[in-house]
């Protein structure tokens, strides 16, 4: 993990990972809702259980996922940037419990070819603490090992 305080006062994430398939594979797993909802989760307990994604720049989408003992988490955002195959560009927002204000985040997903398929780098900005950073920090780690097994067993 790498992470750097910004002079905005924010903190990001940077995470890469190596996938032995194409670009075109795990883009498209980013944006296709029945893909989506085969992996997208920190943990093996975590079930999608709605779903929507209009990809296209300026659409929404929206996840609703729980855990096995009944906690709910809801995601939307905007993507900004959609260019095929190569880079994924949208806001985060997670639904905070007990009316909180939730924070809008921005990820970016660059996908690079390599010799043994893809190389992804995932850039999480916008954090306001380390807190926050470390908690998406492990929630990326689990969900890009489910992507991972996802897309060893689809290709």
């Amino acid at each position: 993990m790498a992470a750097e305080l910004k002079k905005d006062g924010t903190v990001e994430l940077t995470i890469e990972r190596e996938f032995s398939c194409t670009p075109k594979a795990i883009f498209e797993a980013w944006l296709q809702p029945e893909q989506l909802r085969q992996w997208w989760g920190p943990t093996d307990d975590f079930t999608v259980t709605k779903i929507s994604v209009n990809a296209v720049v300026g659409g929404e989408y929206y996840v609703r996922y729980n855990d096995s003992v009944g906690t709910v988490k809801d995601l939307t955002g905007i993507y900004k940037i959609i260019d095929r195959y190569t880079k994924l560009v949208f806001t985060w927002v997670m639904g905070v419990p007990s009316g909180g204000i939730p924070e809008e985040t921005l990820v970016t997903l660059d996908f690079m070819p390599t010799e043994k398929g893809t190389k992804l780098t995932l850039c999480h900005q916008k954090f306001s603490t380390t807190e926050l950073r470390d908690r998406h920090n492990w929630g990326w780690n689990g969900t890009l090992d489910k992507l991972a097994r996802y897309l060893s067993k689809a290709v």
